[in-house]
């Protein structure tokens, strides 16, 4: 009997750390938002000719579109735009108590369209940021051109899997209660 009193104790403290560790685990960020806003100026390496050097915003820019977490941001005017210079690890935009920094380039491009004219994407990979949820690694996406000195920008996020930690301990309170069941029965038997 006191076998069974000391693993039923045993996994109820289990089931309680385990509903602890759950509530302080921060839901990731989910959705996406797309992001619009001026050029005054974008510039080619010197280093890297057909590659991004720079960007700079011209202001603010606004919330065209968004999702999930970002849904509640369409028609904000109150992007912070940061300008952008290589290797482009840096933070990007932030609104609404969310923010984008540039961890790693995927693509980068310059292509001289006229001489006023020219034309950049980059493409990056980082991580979007925002108190209450926990930090999400996401893609970034820039299209400018000086022709008619816009920009549009997408963020969005990916899928952050379970942590194997919390499966590892579901595991153990399955196999404790199976080991407990198994005990039972055999003092039943005997």
């Amino acid at each position: 009997m006191n076998v069974f009193k000391s693993v039923k104790t045993a996994a109820i403290a289990a089931v309680v750390s385990i509903g602890m560790a759950g509530a302080a685990i921060a839901a990731p960020i989910t959705g996406s938002i797309d992001i619009t806003g001026g050029i005054s100026s974008i510039t080619e390496s010197g280093v890297t000719p057909g590659t991004l050097s720079g960007v700079a915003f011209d202001g603010n820019g606004e919330v065209e579109q968004g999702t999930g977490a970002f849904a509640g941001l369409v028609g904000n005017t109150n992007v912070i735009m940061t300008d952008l210079s290589a290797p482009f690890t840096q933070t990007v935009w932030s609104v609404g108590g969310f923010s984008f920094e540039i961890t790693n380039v995927i693509l980068n491009t310059f292509t001289q369209l006229t001489t006023s004219g020219a034309l950049g994407t980059l493409f990056a990979v980082g991580t979007l940021s925002a108190a209450g949820f926990e930090d999400t690694q996401g893609l970034f996406s820039l299209t400018a051109n000086t022709l008619g000195a816009t920009a549009s920008f997408s963020s969005s996020t990916t899928n952050v899997p379970l942590p194997a930690s919390v499966l590892l301990l579901g595991g153990a309170l399955v196999g404790m209660g199976a080991a407990a069941r198994r005990r039972k029965k055999l003092a039943a038997a005997a």
